[in-house]
């Protein structure tokens, strides 16, 4: 659901979100309004065939080193340019953001971002129409603190 812009909330250039279907909180990301698709890190991605559907399984390792081995229905693969302007083709999936008090669903790419400082990325598909993007700040969606 798209909001008026005067309802918009803003976020900085990075911000920490929560794919709360993959179980993952308090993800660091980074705002990148150059990319159209959002990006997770992931390793030892492989699609299968389960009950005549294709799901994706990979391996997300938490800042703190905790290994996490993630499920989620294949979508399709698409060839994404990176930065450095080299194509890659990626699995997509879908999943359940949390920024701020906002829960909506993206589309995600799964790629190894161990060279990359941010473990996902939001790219300008998830922001369009939900968030205004002020990039000389940070962390503008963390929770506000309670007056007593």
């Amino acid at each position: 659901m798209k909001v008026e812009k005067s309802d918009m909330e803003f976020v900085g250039w990075r911000e920490t979100v929560s794919l709360p279907k993959f179980k993952l909180k308090d993800l660091k990301a980074k705002i990148d309004t150059g990319a159209k698709t959002s990006a997770l890190h992931a390793d030892k991605i492989e699609i299968l065939h389960v009950d005549g559907k294709k799901i994706v399984r990979f391996l997300f390792i938490t800042d703190e080193g905790k290994h996490l081995w993630i499920k989620s229905p294949f979508i399709e693969e698409r060839y994404i340019k990176s930065s450095n302007g080299e194509k890659s083709l990626r699995p997509v999936v879908k999943t359940e953001i949390k920024m701020g008090t906002e829960r909506f669903e993206i589309e995600v790419t799964l790629i190894n971002r161990d060279l990359m400082g941010f473990k996902m990325l939001i790219g300008r598909e998830a922001l369009n129409g939900r968030f205004l993007i002020n990039p000389s700040k940070h962390n503008l969606l963390k929770p506000k603190k309670e007056l007593p």
